[in-house]
């Protein structure tokens, strides 16, 4: 009996081969982890470069938050052409996507997408998700995407908003989405009304999404001056910054220069 024990590494005060493997997975999870935390710091301190260079562009950013699998990928991909999986998977999107939407009146706004919140999300997943969370903290405006067809979407809303003061975002534009309206079954009213604007869209029948872009229109004239000027041809390259961070409403080429009518950012106005 107690050669056989022996054998099979069962005895007493023994190590058998279960144990060893225990330890052999535990060495290799801490190597994993440790490998993981440098990636992070790679990747954070890349974000912190594009932030930079979005901040130099002049170019206003729109978050999209909320709940996991409210559709914020979806209404990323209709608006930009993104090409992002839409999954129903917890934590899908775990890296950010930034892209450029051209709104009808050529100016331009950068929508970058989330991690999907969760109800009571562990401390040490908000810590390992901060850098891509944090892309609300650092956006112009912040799009709250709503489940409008799921039945626990009042709560989920809050968990949101709980999210986002667990990170301090804070005194931010906020529009919110009730999307999903295609799927949307009752006809109780919905309502936030910690939300500066709400719109009903539905990113799969795609309405609602010109309403959208028409007070993205709208918000980025805010802060913006109105000017009407001639400027020289020596200066004509400050028409291409205008076009960027501004809206070139007329320009008419004279002898004595180039007419302008515009809204312009305070710093283009500065130099003007």
């Amino acid at each position: 009996m107690g050669r056989s024990l022996s054998r099979l590494g069962g005895g007493i005060g023994t190590r058998g081969p279960g144990e060893k493997k225990l330890e052999m997975d535990r060495r290799l999870i801490r190597e994993r982890i440790s490998r993981l935390k440098k990636e992070l710091k790679d990747v954070e301190k890349h974000r912190e470069l594009i932030r930079t260079q979005r901040k130099q562009s002049g170019l206003k950013v729109a978050a999209l938050v909320g709940y996991t699998s409210a559709g914020k990928s979806s209404i990323e991909n209709v608006l930009t052409n993104a090409g992002i999986l839409e999954d129903a998977m917890l934590f899908s999107t775990l890296d950010t996507t930034t892209r450029s939407l051209v709104l009808d009146n050529t100016q331009e706004i950068l929508v970058t997408d989330t991690v999907g919140f969760i109800r009571k999300l562990p401390h040490h997943l908000v810590e390992a998700f901060k850098s891509t969370l944090e892309e609300a903290k650092y956006a112009d405006i912040i799009i709250h995407v709503v489940d409008a067809s799921n039945p626990q979407r009042d709560k989920q809303m809050h968990i949101v908003y709980d999210t986002l003061y667990q990170l301090d975002i804070r005194k931010k534009t906020i529009i919110t989405l009730f999307n999903k309206q295609d799927q949307v079954t009752d006809e109780e009213p919905i309502r936030d009304f910690k939300a500066d604007y709400t719109l009903a869209v539905s990113a799969k029948k795609g309405t609602g999404l010109e309403e959208l872009k028409e007070l993205f229109c709208t918000l980025l004239r805010d802060n913006k001056i109105l000017v009407e000027r001639t400027i020289s041809y020596q200066e004509a390259g400050i028409l291409q910054q205008i076009r960027k961070s501004g809206e070139l409403l007329e320009e008419e080429y004279r002898p004595e220069g180039i007419f302008i009518r515009a809204y312009v950012t305070p710093e283009i106005y500065g130099s003007l």
